[in-house]
């Protein structure tokens, strides 16, 4: 079996990023695809990933550069400002 075929391959729609001293976790899940009427969506975990602080800001950093250029060379990647505002974000902080 090649590394390739060991490697999951994961979709999520949600996270959570918990930060401390030691360093990132983040917890990568996924909604639920039919949730109960009248019941919060029970999202199930897909993957949890932990680094350091230093290779977090890299990864941050790598993944703004990456998507500034696909924008730049494709279009702007549209985000509707319900979720800017539901998640104390602002289209400055881009």
């Amino acid at each position: 079996m090649s590394d390739a075929e060991q490697v999951p391959d994961i979709y999520a729609d949600q996270f959570i990023v918990t930060i401390s001293i030691w360093g990132v976790t983040m917890s990568f899940l996924k909604s639920s695809p039919h949730p109960s009427p009248g019941q919060a969506p029970q999202p199930s975990p897909q993957a949890i990933v932990r680094t350091s602080l230093e290779h977090t800001k890299i990864v941050a950093m790598m993944l703004r550069k990456q998507l500034k250029n696909w924008e730049r060379e494709n279009v702007e990647i549209a985000i509707p400002h319900s979720v800017y505002n539901g998640l104390g974000l602002s289209q400055e902080d881009w």
